[in-house]
């Protein structure tokens, strides 16, 4: 009996750990995740942008669209084997049209919902971060101005990159490099200067 009693004993305490390390094993991915804004530094720490002239300027942005395969495959690490992703289940193409917008009002440029006299139609290219002994993200976004008839201005695609060490398959690192490469591709459309060209027909 006593031995039948410890046998119960061991089963259950080897049934709890083999749990434990399965709830473990499960936490530790980074699969599903929210997206979450978290640039290290902002946009105006950069190259300063020449707004003179677009005072009357109002520009509407549309829903950028996403036509990647994997939309929410956002990195991977591989460190060590098995590769382990990063995803979300969340919309990455509104995440990055509500940050742009943000990016562009924060700059002093007029967006707005409806109307306006520029509109705004972007594509997400690529935004993916490889982390081996960095994390290495890269955003490419395409984007193209029409007026308000449609026709168009201009079109360009711009990148942004980030890269920075930071402890391994951490969600906090993919969002930071992710968010400064954003910020990054932004900052390239508008410094560009076809941008100012094609608000303004100057």
């Amino acid at each position: 009996m006593k031995n039948l009693m410890r046998l119960v004993s061991v089963v259950a305490v080897s049934g709890i750990a083999l749990s434990s390390l399965t709830s473990a094993g499960a936490a530790d991915k980074l699969e599903g995740i929210a997206l979450e804004w978290m640039p290290t530094s902002p946009m105006s720490k950069r190259a300063p942008v020449d707004l003179q002239g677009l005072e009357g300027i109002r520009l509407r942005i549309e829903p950028f669209t996403d036509k990647r395969a994997d939309p929410g495959f956002l990195g991977r690490n591989t460190i060590q084997l098995p590769i382990r992703k990063v995803t979300t289940s969340e919309d990455v193409a509104r995440f990055v049209t509500y940050q742009v917008k943000l990016l562009l009002s924060e700059l002093g440029i007029e967006v707005v919902e409806s109307g306006g006299n520029v509109v705004l139609k972007g594509e997400v290219k690529k935004l993916f971060v490889e982390e081996a002994k960095r994390y290495n993200a890269e955003v490419e976004l395409e984007a193209v101005f029409t007026d308000a008839n449609g026709k168009m201005l201009w079109g360009v695609v711009a990148t942004g990159t980030s890269s920075r060490f930071g402890i391994s398959y951490k969600a906090a690192n993919y969002f930071e490099v992710l968010s400064d490469a954003l910020i990054g591709a932004t900052h390239e459309m508008v410094h560009n200067r076809g941008f100012r060209k094609a608000l303004t027909g100057n």
